[in-house]
């Protein structure tokens, strides 16, 4: 799994300084100092309640807050992901669905009926198929046999995360309300579920960029100033604050770098990111690790020069993942050269096993190593640079397919120049074609380009001559350049050696492999036709050698 805008990007969704600074405890009691945060509007300090928008708001309140981010005239719907249309049309294209269904516990006239933070644009025909379904998991939306409602995949941790909130936000404390609870399994009365199937969900599904904006206008009375409700999702602003209160033991999670923690949890590691001098930004990837069956989430906190792709905290791994990838990427202009900067990763789980787990995991350390590097030099020459060069072989009239190997150099290398990949070879026709794997990764040792010629067809003293074009490229870094080298080939056609011994191993060549196959059986009398008899004589011995070595380098005919 990838966590994935750059942290940096995010910041514009965050809360307020000091937003949560009452949210402490685990349990019980986190949930009660949560209930009492977001049940205010945050911009009226003395308000007994968060902005009540009617239901009726909701029709273009969510035209803003769902919006497609690629075109903002069209609505994103909730389960699906279709984009429509999202000018409201009595609900003929999108409807108002409650996630957390009415006939749960959600009373038309109070506050819960129209909150917006549980209210989404859906199909009228999905909200019709949903009902008042529990969440669960199962093919398609709805599983008949279980009687569940099953989200799409890029849907299912807002739903719980939306799940979440209805149950701290309503206590039954406001008027016309109840007392939202959830529960394992299936739900009744004002009760909704499943609870361990939200709970993966909410790791599996981490909050994205579109959440936290969405979280981000029904709060903001500056860029939402119509239908903001002063209030916020707190488990999308601290998806940690999940396990704290319904997590069923206390986290038995251990996040660890490199090749494993120390008992505390701590861990070290090492790390690159990389680019082309001239690229804008250089990219690199980390591997963090997880120890414990529990979910958890993360924080990371980068030093200078570098960020990371996606939200820098609540940042989330599910209970089954044994690892996941960090994408990290620079910020700010490329020096040429290495300069180095570090990065800090915070197991962010409130709750905690054991010494080193969950919120007593140590933290981690990164040396992030950030190498801007002058683009690769192509050429056929080790000691110097050399773009052309023409290679000649040779291959027998009637003989096996004939290997030619062309040696690339990366001139010049230095571990602050880039590595070299030999990307596609142009030109070759008729007898020729390309062996083994092309060759990449070439720094200070060379990488062979292996050419196959086939002279099938082609009579004694034929000559065929080919120009080749390399296609080559820096390593797969922002900035990367490409490279051409030009291969002129000239193949000879011999004459084959008609009934020749020596050919030990049957592949119909005299070779190295045929020395090997004599040695392998000497001694022994093979049947007709098996390896190691080069003269024929019915036993392997010294003759075998000597027949072997007089036809070196020979094709034998059938």
């Amino acid at each position: 799994m990838v966590f994935a805008a750059t942290g940096s990007a995010w910041a514009q969704y965050e809360p307020p300084a000091g937003y949560y600074s009452t949210a402490t405890g685990t349990g019980a009691t986190l949930q009660s100092n949560l209930h009492l945060i977001i049940s205010k509007n945050y911009w009226i300090p003395a308000s007994t309640s968060h902005l009540v928008r009617s239901y009726g708001d909701a029709r273009q309140g969510l035209q803003l807050t769902d919006a497609d981010p690629n075109n903002p005239s069209r609505i994103i719907l909730f389960y699906t992901a279709n984009s429509v249309n999202g000018t409201w049309d009595s609900g003929v294209t999108w409807n108002r669905e409650h996630t957390w269904p009415r006939s749960r516990g959600v009373d038309s006239s109070g506050p819960d009926n129209s909150d917006m933070h549980m209210l989404r644009p859906c199909n009228p025909s999905i909200n019709s198929s949903r009902s008042n379904l529990a969440f669960g998991e199962g093919p398609g939306y709805w599983d008949p046999l279980a009687n569940i409602w099953v989200p799409g995949a890029n849907h299912r941790g807002e739903s719980a995360r939306g799940m979440f909130y209805a149950a701290t936000r309503y206590d039954g404390g406001d008027g016309n309300t109840t007392n939202l609870t959830l529960v394992y399994g299936q739900p009744s009365g004002s009760q909704m579920g499943d609870l361990g199937r939200l709970l993966e969900w909410h790791y599996s599904d981490p909050v994205d960029t579109q959440e936290r904006r969405r979280n981000h206008l029904l709060f903001s009375n500056s860029d939402n100033p119509f239908y903001y409700q002063g209030n916020r999702n707190p488990f999308v602003d601290h998806p940690e604050f999940v396990w704290a209160i319904w997590g069923p033991s206390p986290n038995d999670s251990t996040l660890y770098v490199g090749v494993g923690p120390a008992a505390d949890g701590s861990s070290t590691t090492s790390a690159s990111v990389r680019a082309i001098v001239g690229a804008t930004e250089a990219t690199g990837t980390l591997s963090l690790f997880k120890l414990g069956t529990h979910p958890t989430t993360f924080d990371i906190t980068p030093g200078a020069g570098i960020d990371v792709v996606g939200s820098a905290t609540g940042n989330a791994i599910p209970g089954s993942a044994l690892s996941g990838t960090v994408e990290l990427v620079t910020t700010g202009a490329l020096v040429p050269g290495s300069t180095l900067t570090q990065l800090t990763i915070d197991n962010s789980d409130l709750t905690s096993a054991g010494f080193g787990m969950g919120s007593a995991d140590a933290d981690d350390t990164v040396d992030v190593s950030i190498d801007v590097l002058t683009p690769a030099v192509a050429s056929f020459e080790s000691g110097s640079q050399v773009g052309q060069t023409l290679v000649m072989g040779e291959a027998f009239e009637n003989g096996p397919v004939a290997q030619i190997v062309v040696p690339i150099h990366n001139f010049g290398w230095t571990s602050l120049q880039s590595a070299l990949d030999l990307d596609g070879v142009a030109g070759l026709s008729g007898a020729f074609a390309t062996g083994a794997p092309l060759p990449s990764g070439i720094t200070a040792t060379e990488g062979d380009l292996v050419l196959e010629f086939d002279p099938s067809g082609l009579s004694a003293g034929t000559i065929v001559q080919e120009t080749a074009t390399l296609t080559l490229s820096d390593e797969d870094v922002p900035g990367e350049t490409t490279h051409q080298l030009t291969l002129d080939l000239e193949i000879e056609v011999l004459d084959a050696i008609v009934g020749c011994d020596g050919d030990a191993d049957r592949d119909g060549f005299v070779s190295f492999n045929d020395l090997t196959s004599v040695l392998s059986a000497w001694g022994t009398s093979p049947a007709p036709g098996e390896p190691g008899d080069a003269d024929g004589s019915g036993f392997v011995d010294f003759n075998d050698l000597t027949i072997v070595l007089s036809n070196w380098g020979g094709a034998c005919l059938p």
